[in-house]
């Protein structure tokens, strides 16, 4: 796979990742996300790259397995068969149908926009163990650094799944809870670092927060945070931006992260994201950055 930051290699242009999924959803699927649908689900991803033309193709795990678990009674049973800590999220990475709709989805997004950035956002081993356990018995669960290395173990196996559906890119995603904070903590995860590795997709962690800094971890290509970190960083825009705030600096080295209210009107959409790329306009000849 060509390295995920190889489209703004040496051009000045920042990379802008644009998070359209509640805002596409909402214009042109109703609210409803056609998880389970993969037909359905390419098609209207081509619609919402049409409309907002993020410069990485991206697929949230997260909502497609919860879409999974809602339709089928028999795969949240089996989550919730034993009460072990670590046994709803172990259920759920070895469950063939789960693993086969996320490929199909993944191996199609591949077909459908060649040569562009392909990620597969997941939630972090941390916070999966809780969220599963979550959709199993309706209540969270306490967990240590024996658990989130065991996790770690399991999702590594899982994404072993993926190797040949043309991945480019994987982010696990943290809550404001969950954030690491050192690199001791990222060594948790320490086997989905090296699956990353071994397939040569460039892994990355979003801290929502990301009140302290984990400094360079081996393995981690780069976070998406408010701020930038010692990793390449994709700064994230703050909801005040949509109401005509100026966006945080992007330096050299880093890039833009961008998540679309769900509620944006279409026509401030399509203003914001061009004072975005006027802004990357600017750095790349030398001018200020708003």
């Amino acid at each position: 796979m060509s390295n995920f930051f190889d489209l703004d290699g040496g051009s000045g242009q920042r990379l802008l990742w644009l998070d359209s999924t509640g805002y596409t959803a909402n214009l042109l699927e109703a609210g409803k996300p056609p998880w389970l649908e993969v037909a359905n689900f390419l098609a209207w991803q081509r619609k919402a790259q049409g409309l907002v033309r993020s410069d990485v193709i991206a697929l949230p795990a997260e909502p497609v397995v919860a879409a999974l678990i809602a339709k089928h009674s028999q795969l949240s049973s089996a989550m919730a068969a034993k009460s072990r800590v670590l046994f709803p999220l172990k259920t759920l990475l070895a469950d063939a149908l789960v693993r086969e709709h996320l490929t199909e989805m993944l191996t199609g997004l591949r077909a459908c926009f060649l040569g562009m950035p392909l990620a597969l956002i997941i939630p972090s081993p941390r916070r999966w163990i809780a969220l599963s356990h979550v959709q199993a018995f309706g209540v969270g669960c306490e967990a240590g650094a024996d658990e989130f290395d065991s996790a770690s173990m399991y999702v590594a196996d899982f994404l072993r799944v993926f190797s040949e559906a043309g991945l480019d890119a994987l982010l696990l995603d943290e809550a404001g809870d969950t954030e690491p904070m050192s690199s001791n903590e990222i060594e948790w995860y320490r086997p989905v670092l090296n699956v990353a590795m071994h397939y040569r997709w460039t892994l990355g962690l979003r801290l929502p927060l990301a009140d302290v800094d984990p400094g360079m971890v081996d393995g981690v290509g780069f976070f998406i945070a408010p701020r930038g970190l010692a990793a390449r960083t994709g700064i994230s825009t703050p909801p005040s931006f949509w109401a005509d705030s100026s966006a945080p600096p992007c330096l050299p080295g880093q890039f833009r992260h961008v998540e679309i209210p769900v509620d944006a009107h279409p026509e401030r959409v399509l203003d914001r994201l061009a004072f975005l790329h006027q802004s990357s306009d600017q750095i790349r000849q030398g001018g200020k950055l708003s």
